[in-house]
């Protein structure tokens, strides 16, 4: 099982468990920026485009919150889901924030804070705001923006090592092209853009 209050943490600190999560029904695609401002399931990867990527079982329901835990993005969503082994994750998240500044400034941040850039370069579909980084020994993700939505795509290719309490330093092993691939197709999957 992915640990839900791993991966945000890694991925951008974003703190989406960090308080006051309800649970909501998965919203149908078509989705657009303004439709998932007003409702940010709407931008999550739905279970059916999980699926198609190899992600059979989803680890719970949709979440969000409008306690966030990040200044500025007081509303946000994340849903989770795993291959059939337990072995390989994807993590869909949408924080949603008052002004295209803010996330601007966040992807600012955690550019700078990541100490393992790759040199994967994302669809230029997902726009020039896009970057990918490593998050964990093995957890990768994809961060764009879409005016004051902040998105991000986050793969574990080793759900039970990352679930692990050790805290013994492991080099960041590279994704295979095939998880790239995934990686890949899912932030294209979830772009608000293309919803």
């Amino acid at each position: 099982m992915l640990n839900r209050a791993r991966l945000p943490a890694l991925v951008l600190a974003v703190g989406l468990l960090s308080g006051g999560l309800a649970v909501l029904e998965c919203l149908p695609a078509g989705a657009s920026v303004n439709s998932v401002e007003g409702a940010p399931t709407k931008g999550l990867l739905t279970a059916g485009e999980a699926g198609r990527l190899g992600f059979t079982k989803s680890v719970g329901k949709p979440l969000t919150s409008k306690k966030t835990g990040v200044v500025g993005c007081a509303i946000g969503a994340q849903a989770e889901f795993e291959d059939a082994k337990r072995a390989t994750g994807v993590l869909s998240e949408v924080l949603v924030c008052k002004s295209a500044n803010v996330p601007a400034g966040l992807m600012v941040k955690a550019k700078k804070a990541a100490t393992t850039p790759l040199s994967q370069k994302p669809p230029k579909s997902l726009g020039v705001t896009a970057f990918e980084r490593a998050a964990g020994s093995s957890t990768y993700a994809i961060y764009w923006q879409r005016g004051k939505l902040l998105e991000l795509v986050a793969i574990d290719v080793n759900i039970p090592a990352s679930s692990s309490s050790t805290t013994t330093p492991v080099s960041v092993a590279p994704l295979t092209a095939k998880q790239q691939q995934t990686l890949i197709k899912a932030a294209l999957e979830q772009d608000t853009t293309a919803h």
